[in-house]
């Protein structure tokens, strides 16, 4: 069981990226460039969940076009570019 959410951190000024959990009081630094880095999103799946993967058959859906799986929180298939409808509350 994973009680931890998992977050997006990003650099402001240089766009890096990175996935980690995140404390209330932490202060987080990338370790190339020195930058503080934000959290900008949570991840799928939210936490609590049985898994601590992030693409998780039940957070996968295929694209329109080429049939390759995308995961939900993804708008753009990064195989063909299709922009991809938005999903419908509870589904």
């Amino acid at each position: 069981m994973n009680r931890q959410q998992i977050y997006r951190l990003r650099a402001r000024a240089s766009g890096r990226e990175r996935l980690a959990p995140v404390n209330a009081d932490g202060v987080y630094i990338d370790r190339e460039t020195g930058e503080e880095m934000e959290p900008v999103t949570r991840t799928l799946p939210l936490a609590p969940s049985e898994s601590s993967l992030l693409r998780t058959p039940e957070n996968l859906r295929a694209c329109r076009r080429c049939d390759q799986l995308l995961g939900l929180d993804v708008s753009d298939c990064p195989y063909c570019g299709l922009r991809q409808p938005a999903l419908e509350p509870g589904s």
